[in-house]
């Protein structure tokens, strides 16, 4: 890439809109000596200040300065920190080698950390907070498109650390063109090809052979984690047109090992003695609350005519304990060792053309599709597995994909226009998705559809659910954001002023209940076998109340009637100025104008929102209700932006 251009009257000299890279400055004018300067490497989202002090002399004579210049901001107020090809190929890094862990490195930071189930976040994204703002205030960008899931969440698609050229981190006073954060903007920027043809090949393992055991644990469970691949890119025009691809594995195999708790064998035939507090018969004494006149079993033992027969059936379902425990305090005595599995398969592929001299068009795909398997601990009824009770299979395809075209009019007036889509699929289910497991035990009415299939629910006296899966559990969900971008940059004088425009389209699509489960969820406690005037309960009271079939508060069912959808325009107007107010000051002035129209429903019927003066659902799109319920556009946001940068040497800054 080459640019060329004059200085202004006052010396001053600019070059905006580069692609990151290393570069040769050389400077010349008739009565002084040509000067060169070599080695000034520009990141993205920077500006490099290279002086140079012409001598007199021949043009045919040149003056090569050696020594990169200081790499210090000098010309711009924001902060951050920019992370280059060698700190991301060579520092350590956590979690599946994301990139994101090197967010640490960035002052006003806390430690990235693995946010949300395997299921959930299948992409292994990591999450921060910046400056003691919301992890969810971060915006994300992979070569200035949308990365970030509707919700903030969590990133549609992480790309490879060995695909990663440049990775841009603002935590504040952003250029005018960066927005939708009161936390840090990230932007990255994969490689391109060059003029020599180069590759890698790569594998990183780790293996429970290499692990200790832990204290509590019988035995080691079991790992394979390998993560290999290789990335290639090249000229296919010397000069002109570029490539540069990678591919990328990685499999998670474990048995990890799981520890809860279950009922004795004992307990499960109504035999309570094992307890250390009064059961107590709830068909005797007064049903008014007061528990006056109730009178506990004889023995502590549920006589067999009054068990329950659907929860026999399933407490068969529980395997009994296999670890050594204290029946008056039952505490995990049942392990498992539980096959998880995270196969990932990534590429990556990106063309950059110089089309000519003033045009330079790149465009990138960039895939990504997570396999999720964990098995649960007691087979298809469930159980109190890892995570919440995420056992079952789930699958996500996801692509970013982006084209970035530049224009250069003349070498004061440049344009640039980007389009890109992110989008991922993500659906999981439970181990037993697509039976009929509550209606075989007797339960009827919960299995009628596949998307109700399966476990009901049971929270008792110990590790729960004691059977069931995550009330997350089965969910769809869809996501796709669609990212027009136009800046405009124009040098005047000793101001580069740039305006733009940033238009997003927002498409998600959720089918997922989280309170109860699709399945329902029976919740047992004490107070059914207890006594008020009897302070004292237990593990004993809340099993007493399970194998009486004696349901508590916080038993339910969440049941879906739509497949919910959401649809959104956001438009963002900018405009800025840096101001080169002598060779020491610096001014950035800038405003951005952010607007968020209300969300609509895909179809009607799909959103609601609860009206309190008439005790009434409002529903969208129903009779006479807009589909975006009549919520105002407030047009009113304004993010005005003013940063000084003041040079005091070389060295100093402020």
């Amino acid at each position: 890439v080459s640019r060329a251009g004059q200085s202004n009257e006052s010396g001053n000299y600019q070059f905006p809109d580069l692609p990151p890279g290393n570069y040769v400055i050389s400077v010349e004018v008739t009565g002084f000596k040509k000067a060169t300067q070599k080695d000034v490497a520009l990141l993205v989202n920077s500006a490099q200040r290279v002086d140079i002090q012409l001598q007199p002399g021949e043009l045919t004579e040149t003056i090569e300065i050696t020594g990169a210049p200081p790499v210090l901001q000098t010309e711009r107020a924001d902060t951050g920190r920019k992370l280059d090809t060698v700190v991301v190929a060579e520092l350590p890094l956590s979690t599946n080698r994301n990139y994101q862990s090197l967010l640490n490195l960035v002052p006003g930071t806390v430690k990235a950390s693995f946010q949300h189930s395997q299921f959930f976040n299948a992409s292994d994204s990591l999450q921060t907070e910046v400056n003691g703002q919301s992890r969810m205030t971060n915006n994300y960008q992979i070569e200035g498109i949308d990365d970030n899931e509707r919700t903030g969440l969590l990133q549609v698609l992480i790309p490879p650390i060995e695909a990663i050229q440049t990775v841009d981190v603002s935590t504040s006073n952003h250029d005018a063109e960066l927005g939708r954060a009161s936390g840090a903007v990230t932007n990255v920027i994969l490689k391109s090809g060059t003029n020599q043809l180069h590759g890698s090949a790569y594998e990183y393992l780790q293996n429970s052979a290499f692990d200790a055991r832990s204290f509590f644990a019988p035995s080691i469970g079991h790992q394979a984690y390998n993560y290999w691949g290789g990335t290639v890119g090249g000229p296919i025009r010397k000069n002109k047109l570029f490539f540069f691809a990678d591919y990328l594995k990685t499999s998670d195999h474990e048995a990890a090992t799981q520890l809860v708790t279950v009922p004795s064998a004992l307990s499960r035939t109504g035999n309570l003695s094992e307890g250390s507090t009064v059961v107590y018969d709830p068909t005797t004494g007064l049903q008014d609350g007061t528990g006056t006149g109730r009178t506990p079993f004889p023995g502590k033992i549920i006589p067999t005519a009054s068990l329950d027969p659907i929860t026999q059936k399933f407490l068969a379902l529980v395997p009994l304990p296999n670890l050594p425990f204290k029946a008056s305090a039952p505490s995990n005595n049942f392990t498992n060792l539980l096959p998880f599995t995270k196969d990932t398969q990534y590429t990556d592929g990106k063309i950059d053309y110089n089309l000519s001299d003033n045009d330079r068009i790149s465009g990138r795909f960039s895939f990504q599709r997570p396999v999720v398997y964990q098995a649960p601990i007691f087979g298809t009824a469930g159980g109190p597995g890892p995570g919440g009770a995420f056992q079952g299979t789930g699958i996500q395809k996801t692509y970013s994909t982006g084209v970035n075209w530049d224009h250069v009019f003349t070498p004061t007036f440049l344009v640039e226009t980007r389009f890109g889509v992110a989008h991922y699929h993500n659906a999981a289910q439970q181990s037993d998705y697509g039976t009929n497991t509550a209606t075989n035990l007797g339960i009827p009415g919960i299995n009628i559809s596949d998307f109700t299939s399966g476990m009901v629910g049971v929270n008792g006296p110990f590790s729960n659910p004691m059977v069931g899966y995550s009330a997350s559990l089965p969910w769809v969900r869809a996501e796709a954001n669609i990212d027009f971008v136009n800046n405009w940059t124009k040098i005047y004088s000793n101001h580069t002023i740039k305006f733009g425009f940033d238009m997003r389209r927002l498409r998600d699509d959720l089918l997922q209940t989280q309170t109860y489960s699709p399945r329902g969820l029976f919740n047992f406690a004490t107070a059914q076998t207890g006594n008020p005037a009897d302070a004292s309960t237990g593990w004993a009271n809340t099993m007493g109340s399970l194998l009486l079939d004696l349901p508590a508060s916080g038993s339910g069912r969440d049941f879906s009637l739509v497949f919910p959808t959401f649809r959104a325009w956001q438009f963002f107007w900018y405009a800025g100025d840096n101001w080169q107010v002598n060779s020491k000051l610096t001014v950035d002035i800038g405003l951005r104008w952010e607007m968020y129209p209300p969300g609509t429903p895909a179809f009607p019927g799909e959103f609601s929102n609860f009206d309190p003066n008439a005790d009434t659902f409002v529903i969208a799109g129903v009779g006479n209700n807009p589909m975006n319920l009549g919520l105002q556009n407030h047009k009113g946001y304004l993010a005005p932006r003013l940063g000084i940068a003041y040079r005091f040497t070389e060295k100093t800054v402020i």
